[in-house]
């Protein structure tokens, strides 16, 4: 029971980390002046994708975790959690290298939530 509550509260952290990617894109777009189009185009694109890919895997395990699909559970949330981690390198030697507080909080996140499927898919917990 503790592991499907850590469960649904790593998706719903997810679901709303990915949500606060995506509304604050024009303040961002704004935060980097004039750029060109095709610049503000691939910015947009990268934001929309970090955040759509967030509300993905936080509803992937989350309905995975309540329907449950059998033997594959684990493997399903092992395979997110490590999109999660491969991610939050990312962030890490990326954004988080920027003083914003936001981007240097996104790897934190995303490991704190690969933490809480892992050791749930291990039955840890």
């Amino acid at each position: 029971m503790l592991g499907l509550i850590l469960r649904v509260v790593g998706s719903v952290v997810l679901l709303l980390w990915g949500l606060i990617h995506l509304v604050p894109i024009r303040s961002i777009l704004h935060g980097f002046g004039r750029i060109p189009t095709e610049s503000r185009r691939i910015v947009v694109m990268t934001w929309v994708n970090e955040g759509l890919s967030l509300c993905f895997v936080g509803a992937l395990v989350g309905l995975i975790s309540y329907f449950g699909c059998g033997r594959s559970d684990g493997i399903m949330i092992f395979a997110a959690s490590g999109f999660l981690l491969a991610t939050a390198l990312i962030s890490l030697f990326t954004g988080a290298r920027n003083p914003s507080v936001w981007l240097k909080l996104c790897p934190v996140v995303k490991i704190l939530v690969a933490g809480l499927f892992i050791i749930t898919a291990a039955g840890v917990v």
